[in-house]
């Protein structure tokens, strides 16, 4: 499996319709980080831009899953693979001496 990042463009005027699309889309985002397929979700402070590392086989993979996203057709977005992921999660746990 491999990473990939999602580059998320969210519009600066949003309506209704967004808005009530919200926590669709936040159950969707909570299923696919329980299933392993996204790592880490973010959204900046403005709520203009988000960024989602996936775990997947390849590009088209995660091109399938975002076009399901409840609030898809209101985002532009760019998915980049990436070559290296690295995190604390990713490491051994940190020995704590008593």
């Amino acid at each position: 499996m491999r990473h990939f990042l999602v580059e998320m463009y969210i519009p600066e005027i949003v309506d209704q319709d967004f808005m009530r699309m919200i926590p669709a889309h936040r159950a969707y985002i909570d299923e696919l980080i329980a299933e392993g397929k996204i790592l880490t979700y973010a959204v900046n402070e403005e709520r203009s831009k988000g960024w989602i590392i996936f775990e997947a086989k390849e590009a088209g993979d995660v091109l399938d899953i975002v076009q399901q996203f409840p609030i898809h057709r209101f985002l532009s977005f760019e998915i980049h693979a990436l070559m290296v992921h690295d995190g604390e999660s990713y490491r051994f746990p940190r020995l704590h001496l008593n």
